[in-house]
């Protein structure tokens, strides 16, 4: 009987330290920047608009005038939509409106917990359909990060978008995390276990089950659909088998562009004008009018 009682006052500690631990990737991040897109000579309207589960989302629609293609950006974990307003102008000067928004959790949008990609899934669906009310023909996703990750897994759902950017997402939460935790110079050995710990916790806290929603894992759903991945070799958070499968699996679409020196997001750091040119180019080839 003590043997029984012991078991479960275990297993409810165990249980009790997931949750814990499980709080750094769950918890609402509120970021809130000062800029806004006037700030770099744009005009842009304030928009609103709800997650496919009913969260409201805030965010910028960017229009240019006479177009109806659009690109919508996805932000990167812990931080917010402002950071990627330095790519606008470009995608303007293109002939591209813009959509941007705070995923749920993040900066001035609602809702109370993030996941690092499987329910920020609603509100990439969410701004799919509020782009097409603005009149958006074609419509693609660039994701940075986290938002790389959402954009994958977002279209693999085919909601009726015609081209995906992913740079620097990750294929595998449990990689990412494992590698954040040997980052902040844990024991090596102990980080599966507690990337494992984490994903358990967040899975329970989050009701929805974080092992099976990865990119890597819905790959060949994206067969039809033109895919480019963006890639630092120097990335921990992704290694470089998991590219070369995803790449693989999702087709004779799918495109790379892998860089030796980069890191996390830092590709363009190393080639400003390049990366510009590389990503545009590529939403040229796919989303012409």
């Amino acid at each position: 009987m003590m043997t029984v009682v012991l078991i479960v006052i275990v297993g409810i500690l165990f249980f009790f330290v997931c949750l814990i631990l499980s709080i750094p990737l769950t918890k609402k991040h509120l970021i809130i920047d000062s800029e806004k897109p006037s700030d770099f000579g744009l005009d842009f309207e304030e928009v609103r608009f709800n997650s496919t589960d009913g969260i409201p989302l805030y965010g910028w629609w960017m229009p240019t005038i006479g177009s109806r293609r659009t690109v919508i950006f996805l932000h990167g974990f812990a931080g917010s939509m402002v950071p990627d307003l330095k790519y606008v102008l470009s995608f303007h000067n293109a002939g591209y409106n813009v959509l941007m928004f705070d995923f749920r959790a993040h900066g001035r949008s609602q809702g109370t917990h993030s996941s690092l990609g499987a329910l920020e899934v609603r509100d990439a669906l969410g701004a799919i359909a509020f782009a097409k009310t603005k009149g958006s023909d074609k419509t693609g996703l660039l994701g940075f990060s986290m938002g790389g990750r959402t954009a994958l897994m977002t279209a693999a759902l085919k909601p009726g978008i015609d081209a995906v950017i992913s740079d620097g997402g990750p294929l595998r939460l449990r990689t990412a995390i494992t590698e954040d935790i040997k980052r902040r110079k844990l024991p090596g050995f102990l980080s599966p276990s507690l990337a494992w710990m984490i994903l358990l916790g967040a899975s329970v806290r989050l009701g929805i089950n974080l092992f099976k929603h990865d990119p890597i894992q819905v790959a060949e759903k994206l067969q039809t659909l033109p895919v480019y991945f963006i890639h630092g070799d120097k990335d921990r958070y992704t290694h470089l088998i998991e590219l070369e499968t995803m790449v693989r699996k999702s087709g004779n679409k799918a495109q790379f562009w892998r860089v030796s020196e980069a890191g996390h997001r830092e590709i363009d750091q190393f080639y400003v004008d390049e990366y510009i040119q590389r990503v545009i180019g590529f939403f040229d080839n796919w989303m012409y009018e």
